[in-house]
């Protein structure tokens, strides 16, 4: 291969691979539903901070007008990375609305058909092979904040 084309044609296939690796928002069989949802964690949820172990939350619908949580309702977690995540508790592979998964201990789990998806560590990717995708993730953003801790989970 030319030299000339050779570093333009690595440059881009490295930003492919790392741009494709980030995106939280990639396909899934879940449908499009906006996801707008603030957690004020020192004024609601004191105990759900970083440093604090594993913890799960589950939210099937907004606090107040103009929050929106997904198709099927959030799943928050902090994740065994000390991390936060978050994920649509809809089960990819039944895509039931009504039917949101369960929570027991690091799996999330689908009752209809009996997938579990592993959210130790923040994929959401199935264990059992029933379904062919991990959960469909959301981006989260925490801020420190003058008038206390706050995540932000969003699409």
């Amino acid at each position: 291969m030319n030299s000339k084309l050779f570093i333009p044609f690595l440059i881009f296939v490295t930003s492919l691979l790392t741009s494709a690796c980030d995106d939280v928002n990639r396909h899934s069989s879940i449908p499009y539903a906006p996801v707008e949802y603030r957690v004020r964690i020192t004024q609601e949820y004191p105990h759900f901070v970083l440093g604090n172990g594993y913890q799960t939350m589950r939210v099937t619908t907004g606090k107040i007008i103009g929050e929106f949580v997904g198709y099927a309702g959030l799943l928050i977690w902090i994740g065994m990375d000390d991390a936060y995540h978050a994920a649509d508790l809809c089960c990819p592979h039944c895509v039931k609305r009504n039917q949101p998964l369960e929570v027991d201990g690091i799996f999330a789990y689908c009752k209809l058909c009996g997938e579990h998806y592993d959210i130790s560590y923040g994929i959401g990717n199935p264990t059992k092979n029933i379904s062919k995708e991990a959960l469909k993730r959301y981006n989260t953003s925490f801020r420190n904040m003058a008038t206390g801790a706050e995540l932000y989970v969003f699409n």
